[in-house]
């Protein structure tokens, strides 16, 4: 560096440090004081310019100009519905085209006549000379035979506490014959016949070998007899009949007791084997008189062909006992053939 300069630079420090040592040090100015915002007042100070209603309030009546403008369409549109209702007359002329077609529908039928009506229902008359009636007439299907036979079985259900603590129920089976002396009135007589058996309980068992003294392990009795009838039909339909009967017979009973021993032998089932079997002998056979008996009933009859018919009875009979032992009561229902 230039001597000079140096020698002026510090000339220059030596004359102004005396004044910056007499300087006060460096203070900061204290803060500014709050002071509030000035409020805000616009009506104060904003005063929308006078002139602009007046200038607000001119729209209206350029506005108010557009209606006259727009009422002038209706006459125009109003012209239209005369136009429109000219469309009616056109469209009220499809009908009477529609209804042609009804006659040619109603053609179909003449292709499918309808059948005529069936004749009145007209009971059946018998011809003159001729004694038949609604029992014989041909359209039930059983023709009048003066005389008929029965061929048939069943089944012999006993009734009561009495016979019940002795006989069990059994099978049946019987014939008869039957005699309608005109056929004009459906009333006949009939005879008929049956045998029935019925199996001992266990309860007569236990009387019989009291009463004989002996082992009876098995027994039976059966009865025999026969009815003479009044026998009434009536027609059900055109192709069965209903009958009723009822009478007086006459039966007999005869019980079969078999006392049972056992004998020691060889006993074969599958394979042989040394046992005892059982042998039974008839130890009693006792056959009461002639007991009077009544019946009552009622059948169904359905032809099968020619004069063969089908019949299902059943009857309510009441046997009298010997020596006042009261009666035995049996329900026997029967089916068979008639011819």
């Amino acid at each position: 560096m230039n001597p000079n300069r140096l020698c002026a630079l510090g000339t220059a420090l030596v004359l102004v440090a005396p004044a910056l040592a007499q300087q006060p040090p460096y203070q900061a100015p204290p803060p500014p004081q709050y002071q509030p915002p000035v409020q805000y007042q616009p009506p104060a100070q904003y005063q929308p310019p006078a002139q602009a209603p007046p200038q607000y309030q001119q729209a209206p009546p350029q506005y108010q100009q557009a209606p006259p403008q727009y009422q002038q369409a209706p006459p125009q549109y109003q012209q239209a519905p005369p136009q429109y209702q000219q469309a009616p007359p056109q469209y009220q002329q499809a009908p009477p085209q529609y209804q042609q077609a009804p006659p040619q529908y109603q053609q179909a039928p003449p292709p499918y006549p309808v059948p005529p009506p069936p004749p009145p229902y007209q009971p059946y008359q018998s011809p003159s000379g001729s004694a038949s009636t609604a029992h014989t007439q041909s359209q039930q299907g059983i023709t009048y035979h003066p005389f008929r036979m029965w061929l048939g079985g069943g089944y012999s259900i006993t009734q009561g506490s009495t016979v019940k603590d002795l006989l069990n129920d059994g099978g049946m089976g019987g014939l008869g014959i039957a005699w309608f002396p005109t056929a004009s009135i459906p009333f006949g007589i009939r005879i008929d016949g049956s045998y029935t058996s019925h199996s001992q309980t266990l309860n007569g068992l236990n009387q019989a070998s009291q009463s004989t003294g002996q082992n009876i392990g098995d027994g039976y009795t059966d009865i025999y007899g026969g009815d003479v009838d009044a026998e009434i039909d009536l027609p059900l339909g055109t192709r069965s009949r209903e009958y009723f009967f009822g009478g007086v017979g006459w039966y007999r009973e005869r019980t079969t007791l078999k006392s049972v021993t056992y004998q020691q032998g060889t006993i074969c089932w599958f394979y042989c084997y040394p046992g005892y079997y059982p042998v039974y002998s008839t130890a009693q056979v006792s056959t009461t008189g002639w007991l009077p008996s009544w019946n009552a009933g009622i059948g169904f009859e359905f032809p099968l062909g020619g004069s063969a018919s089908f019949f299902l009875d059943g009857r309510f009979l009441r046997i009298k006992q010997p020596n006042n032992g009261g009666y035995w009561d049996f329900i026997p229902i029967r089916a068979g053939i008639r011819f």
